[in-house]
């Protein structure tokens, strides 16, 4: 069936002022934002202390929803596929979109620039290199002195294949020869359980995800991927002051799908501004070793890009491949 475009014309005109009350209402209805990992990682840290601060922002209660799985791509394809409505967001950390992107390249089920609006910086997350306490390692020195005894057959997890965690590991490998192999996880919690029990002997994940265990004594913290050094672990020394240029961090930020409407867009970064730089959520972040952020869409979707730039790059260097 034909239509022309004057047939066309006055629909058009009917849908637009459709459109626009319903950008007007919006939200009239329960928001969800999709976390690519389970329950206990940064990302969802983050997004539960934001939530009930969102729900009353906004009006419309913010629901978590943690859909974790294929290093994060799985939620990231849902809301890349999502009505552009502003009732699916996701909290994007580095890994599924950044890291990930550049690793996979064209078999990631997502383009990280072309299919998500941003909306806005929210954190940047410091990087621990943990190990269990029976291994013999204090510093990044003896870990690597370590490595070396132990001839290839040591390990280290993280929470997924192309993470934060990897990609840092995997750097620290490349500028160092270090036989390291990696195990992958589903997410920042189940590592922790197995670097706990002694199943892996060290792990690369977030602050929040090892600095409880740290401080518990449950794990041993080795060392910081990131300068200057955390007030909450003042003993862990930057990786880059014995292996210059190894430097990496997580990040967090809100995304929603690519065509979602300016007005969302401008009153979703409004309220994230607003809860971010409430006190009680400002310092908890600090509290957990996040660093809190704030900005705009424009400032975050320049960040995106240049990190999906940065690994691509470091990728081709390092010839790395999906494992």
């Amino acid at each position: 069936m034909r239509i022309t475009r004057r047939q066309a014309l006055p629909v058009l005109g009917l849908a637009l002022p459709a459109l626009a009350r319903a950008q007007a209402e919006w939200p009239a209805r329960p928001i969800r934002m999709v976390i690519p990992y389970p329950p206990g990682g940064a990302s969802d840290i983050i997004a539960r202390l934001l939530a009930p601060h969102l729900t009353e922002l906004l009006g419309q209660t913010l629901v978590v929803e943690n859909r974790p799985g294929a290093n994060g791509f799985i939620a990231g394809e849902l809301v890349a596929r999502a009505a552009p409505d502003g009732y699916t967001l996701l909290m994007a950390n580095a890994g599924p979109n950044g890291m990930g992107p550049a690793l996979y390249g064209s078999r990631t089920p997502y383009d990280a620039i072309r299919d998500f609006s941003a909306v806005m910086a929210v954190s940047v997350v410091p990087l621990i290199l943990g190990v269990n306490p029976a291994v013999p390692a204090r510093n990044i020195q003896e870990l690597l002195a370590h490595a070396r005894a132990q001839a290839g057959r040591m390990s280290y997890g993280t929470a997924g294949i192309g993470s934060a965690g990897h990609m840092a590991m995997e750097l620290l490998k490349s500028l160092t020869g270090a036989e390291i192999t990696h195990i992958p996880y589903r997410g920042s919690a189940p590592t922790a359980a197995d670097l706990i029990a002694g199943v892996i002997p060290a792990s690369v994940d977030t602050a929040p995800s090892l600095l409880p265990h740290i401080a518990a004594g449950r794990v041993k913290g080795v060392a910081i991927f990131s300068s200057p050094r955390l007030a909450e672990a003042p003993d862990l020394a930057p990786v880059s002051e014995t292996v210059p240029g190894c430097e990496a961090v997580s990040w967090g930020g809100v995304l929603a799908p690519a065509g979602t409407p300016p007005a969302i867009i401008a009153r979703l970064n409004a309220a994230l501004n607003q809860a971010i730089a409430k006190p009680e959520v400002h310092d908890a972040l600090l509290r957990q070793g996040i660093q809190p952020q704030r900005g705009t869409p424009e400032a975050f979707a320049g960040y995106v890009g240049a990190e999906v730039a940065k690994w691509r790059g470091v990728v081709q260097r390092m010839a790395l491949r999906p494992e």
